[in-house]
């Protein structure tokens, strides 16, 4: 009786051994912990440059001088597993760095589902 469906029976092993395996590791792992430095003020940084120095002190210094912004503000990732990131405050992707100094980019969403940031 085995010998003549034992194809069948193979195969019937086969796909239960398979489906017990799992290609999408990433939903049953933990996310990791970061902490996060370099927080961006709340109202950004820029300074003002004047040709006369009395218009510092003028009320109308928005006519008088000239605003410059200054650059963006850094986010600092640094996580438990050795992972460094960073990017500006509207970045959508985030530049890292490994334990190895190995360079490598992650996507916003990438990393919010591997990680996630401490007291926030």
């Amino acid at each position: 009786m085995f010998y003549k469906h034992w194809k069948k029976l193979a195969l019937a092993l086969t796909a239960l051994f398979w489906s017990g395996c799992s290609d999408n590791s990433s939903s049953s792992k933990e996310q990791i912990a970061c902490s996060l430095s370099g927080i961006c003020p709340e109202y950004g940084v820029g300074i003002y440059m004047c040709d006369n120095p009395e218009d510092y002190d003028s009320e109308n210094i928005d006519e008088k001088c000239t605003y410059y912004a200054g650059e963006p503000c850094t986010n600092y990732y640094s996580c438990d597993d050795g992972v460094t990131c960073r990017g500006d405050e509207n970045a959508r992707v985030l530049d890292c760095e490994d334990k190895q100094e190995k360079s490598f980019s992650l996507t916003e969403s990438e990393f919010k589902s591997r990680y996630y940031v401490k007291d926030e």
